[in-house]
C-alpha cells in the first residue's frame, strides 16, 4: 500500500512541476502545503515550518500540524525546533569562518597546531581543509551513551546523576546532570578514535565538537558568547539559542524524541544528539534550537555575500570559499562546513534535481533543512520533529518531502 502511493505521489509531483511554469506562484504555494500537509497525513512528522524567500521577498512563511500526534498544541511560527545537524553550519561552521578571518587562519594549517592535545595523536597532520571538507578519514560519530551504563543499568561513576550539586551541575534533560569534567572525556576520545583513508569523502561529526575549544583559545570567549558577539545578536535572532529550556516556556518547544535508551524519557527543550547532550548541550554538532524566522537574517546575510542590513559580517571572498566545493573533481560534493548539491546521475541527484551547482545549505536528522542558491537568488527553511515519536520514523526520507520542497521552492 506504501509503495502505491509513493507511486502516486511521485506522479502528483511530476505533473506539477510541469504546470508550475504556466500557473504561477499561487500554484506553487498550494503544491508546498499538499507536501507538507501529506508528509503530516502519512505520519512523516506531527507538525513543521516552511519559509521561501526569494529575490529579497518571503514567499511563503507558514506552520503546519501539532507539536506531537495527539493534536493538542499547533505548531505556531514562533514555535522552536531542535536543528540538529543545521547546527554544523549556524553555529560551528559560521564560527570557524568568522575565526578564519580574524585570525587569518591557513586552511592548510594542521588543526594539531591550534589543539595542543592532538599534536600525539593519529590526527596531528590533519587540516582544516580535510576536516571541514569530511576527507580527513575521521570517523563520522562516537555513540557515548553506549559507555556510561553499568550491566546492572545505572549510571557508571562520573557520568551522570538524577540530583545537581557541585561536581554534576550541568542539567543536561529534565532530570539529569553531567559530570563536570565528562566533556573533556570526549575530547580524550576524539583523540583516540582509529582514522580511515585520507581523502576519502566520509561523514563526521567529531571535529564539530572542537570547534568550540578552539575558538575559547583563540577569542578568549566561550563559543557561544563568540557566536552572539559576531552573529546571533547584532542580526536580532531572537529565537535562535542553545539550551532553550533555561529560557523558554515548554509550550514553545516543540517535542523531539521519547529516548527509551538514553535518557528515558520525552526529549523536550534539550539537544536531541547524545554526544552534544554530554558536551552539555552546547557544541558545533549540534544543539541550537530555533523557529524559522529567527534563522532567515543569517541565511540573507550569506545570500548577499556576507552582508546584512548595510553591516559587514563575513568577506564576500569569504563566504564564496566556504560554500564552492572544496575539492572541485572528484568524488567530494561537500564545501568546507556546508554540504553541496550532488547533480550527477539521474538516481542520485541530491537535495533535488532544480538546485543550481552554486547552492549550499544541510540537513539535520531531526528532520530539518536550510538551503541556499544563489543562483536563483533564494533560500528554503524546513523545520520538522520526524524522529517522534522514534528515530525510527522513516516517512521523511521515504517520501522525498524535503527533496520535493526545494524543486517547488524557486521555480519563478
Amino acid at each position: 500500500m506504501d509503495k502505491i502511493f509513493y507511486i502516486l505521489l511521485s506522479l502528483f509531483i511530476f505533473c506539477s512541476t510541469h504546470i508550475i511554469a504556466q500557473v504561477g506562484p499561487k500554484t506553487n504555494f498550494l503544491i508546498s502545503d499538499s507536501l507538507v500537509n501529506i508528509g503530516i497525513r502519512n505520519k512523516a512528522y506531527p507538525g513543521a515550518q516552511l519559509l521561501v524567500f526569494s529575490k529579497d521577498s518571503i514567499l511563503l512563511q507558514k506552520s503546519y500540524g501539532f507539536h506531537t500526534y495527539d493534536s493538542i498544541t499547533k505548531v505556531e511560527n514562533t514555535n522552536l525546533y531542535d536543528l540538529a545537524s543545521v547546527t554544523k553550519v549556524l553555529a560551528g561552521t559560521l564560527a570557524f569562518m568568522k575565526l578564519y578571518e580574524l585570525y587569518e587562519i591557513n586552511l592548510n594549517d594542521k588543526v594539531s597546531d591550534y589543539l595542543p592535545a592532538l599534536k600525539r595523536s593519529n590526527k596531528k597532520n590533519t587540516s582544516f581543509k580535510e576536516v571541514l571538507s569530511h576527507s580527513a578519514g575521521w570517523l563520522p560519530y562516537i555513540s557515548h551513551q553506549n559507555l556510561i551504563r553499568k550491566k546492572d543499568g545505572d549510571f557508571k561513576q562520573r557520568t551522570l546523576k538524577s540530583k545537581q550539586s557541585k561536581r554534576y551541575h550541568t542539567q543536561i534533560s529534565d532530570s539529569l546532570f553531567l559530570f563536570k569534567r565528562y566533556p573533556d572525556k570526549i575530547m580524550r576520545r576524539i583523540r583516540k578514535t582509529k582514522m580511515s583513508k585520507l581523502g576519502e569523502y566520509k561523514y563526521s561529526g567529531l571535529w564539530f565538537f572542537l570547534i568550540p575549544e578552539i575558538t575559547k583559545q583563540l577569542s578568549g570567549i566561550s563559543f557561544e558568547s563568540f557566536l552572539k558577539k559576531y552573529y546571533y545578536d547584532p542580526l536580532k535572532l531572537k529565537r535562535l539559542t542553545f539550551l532553550p529550556s533555561k529560557k523558554y516556556n515548554k509550550k514553545e518547544i516543540v517535542p523531539t524524541e521519547y529516548d527509551s535508551k538514553f535518557r528515558k524519557q520525552l526529549v523536550q527543550g534539550w539537544v536531541h544528539d547524545e554526544a552534544a547532550a554530554l558536551m552539555g548541550g552546547v557544541s558545533g554538532n549540534a544543539g541550537l534550537f530555533s523557529n524559522a524566522a529567527s534563522i532567515m537574517p543569517i541565511l540573507e546575510m550569506l545570500l548577499n555575500n556576507g552582508t546584512y542590513n548595510g553591516r559587514v559580517y563575513l568577506k564576500a571572498e569569504t563566504v564564496a570559499l566556504f560554500t564552492k566545493r572544496a575539492y572541485p573533481t572528484g568524488n567530494n560534493r561537500r564545501g568546507l562546513g556546508f554540504d553541496k548539491p550532488n547533480l550527477v546521475g539521474d538516481n542520485d541527484r541530491y537535495p533535488s534535481t532544480l538546485v543550481s551547482e552554486s547552492s549550499y545549505g544541510h540537513t539535520g536528522f531531526t528532520g530539518t533543512l536550510i538551503w541556499i542558491d544563489p543562483k536563483k537568488n533564494g533560500f528554503l527553511i524546513f523545520l520538522s520533529n520526524r524522529v517522534y515519536p522514534s528515530r525510527t520514523q522513516q516517512g521523511l526520507y521515504d517520501m522525498n518531502i524535503r527533496e520535493q520542497l526545494l524543486d517547488h521552492a524557486f521555480q519563478n
